[in-house]
């Protein structure tokens, strides 16, 4: 990807905010070199995107206001932080941020959300766990996630997508929630279990069954760990990969969160195919992802997300941070 910046230094920005204080953008780029920013609508979470009316008509969460009981937020006028782009959010402050930044020479990247967040307002379009049942609510905090197996949910994103690139001056995505859960939401990481989450790893060249039945043995394992047992394994200062590895025994936890990795990073790749098509080779794609730390467990490969994107930020919603530089 070509670049008139050796370097960028990003802002996650409100847009509400900066439309209505476009001057900021001025004083940001000449105090710190600012280059581009994020801009995303509290209230719709995404940059403030409008939708057209057959986007609205396959959008599958468009009924959130009738769904007050599971997003009680609703009421207040604040949408789900779901996939895609749903439809009646007034646009006119996001056209106000993209023309000032026009005018000061910042880029403007679009935001969406993806899958990490919506289950508990969705359930039909929900994570299942490998015995196929929905998340533990203990957990929601961290993230309710969305399966992103789910094929109409995901064409109608990738749709929504386009039709941003095409309708809106801006130059490319830093796309939100591409991920699962936060790995705190420990039961998430037993999931996507669903027929088909089932389907890719047939496709993709996992063995679903091995892996199922090998996590299901490591559960059962971590509940019959003694004291003893895990100052022993605690001795040899093993990380969290090593530490669940050393429990399985059979390869089956890499391979699962490997396959978990590898769904998100095809769909980030269709995705990026997909605006960059409509739009040119020179808009942008990419996310935040999680730390090398725990990546993987959140859903981040890292030599695959370097295929399906054109970037990759540090931050995320837990701990992150709220500006970078990039190498795009």
């Amino acid at each position: 990807m070509t670049s008139t910046h050796k370097s960028r230094r990003i802002w996650f920005c409100q847009t509400e905010y900066v439309a209505e204080h476009p001057e900021s953008l001025q004083k940001l780029k000449d105090a710190v070199g600012l280059t581009t920013i994020m801009p995303e609508s509290p209230v719709c979470h995404t940059s403030g995107f409008s939708a057209s009316a057959e986007l609205a008509q396959r959008g599958p969460f468009e009924d959130w206001r009738e769904r007050l009981d599971a997003w009680p937020r609703g009421a207040e006028g604040i949408y789900p932080p779901v996939a895609g782009i749903i439809s009646g959010f007034d646009d006119a402050p996001l056209q106000r941020v993209i023309e000032a930044c026009k005018s000061t020479g910042i880029e403007v990247w679009g935001h969406i959300g993806l899958w990490s967040y919506g289950g508990e307002v969705y359930p039909e379009f929900a994570l299942r766990d490998l015995e196929g049942r929905p998340l533990d609510r203990r957990y929601q905090e961290w993230g309710i996630g969305l399966c992103p197996s789910h094929k109409a949910v995901n064409e109608w994103t990738r749709d929504c997508l386009v039709e941003a690139i095409q309708r809106y001056a801006i130059d490319g995505f830093d796309v939100d929630h591409a991920r699962y859960p936060a790995p705190a939401n420990v039961h998430s990481l037993m999931a996507c279990g669903c027929a088909n989450c089932q389907d890719d790893a047939v496709r993709l060249g996992y063995d679903f069954v091995a892996m199922r039945r090998g996590l299901l043995a490591l559960r059962q394992r971590l509940e019959r760990l003694t004291p003893t047992e895990v100052r022993a394994l605690a001795a040899g200062r093993p990380g969290l990969m090593d530490f669940l590895g050393l429990l399985a025994q059979d390869g089956a936890v890499l391979d699962w969160v490997q396959f978990r990795a590898h769904i998100l990073a095809e769909r980030m790749g269709e995705f990026r195919s997909a605006v960059q098509t409509a739009g040119g080779r020179d808009k942008v794609f990419g996310s935040d992802v999680f730390p090398a730390s725990t990546g993987l467990l959140g859903g981040h490969w890292y030599g695959k997300w370097e295929e399906a994107t054109d970037f990759l930020t540090g931050g995320s919603s837990h701990g992150g941070v709220v500006g970078w530089a990039t190498g795009v």
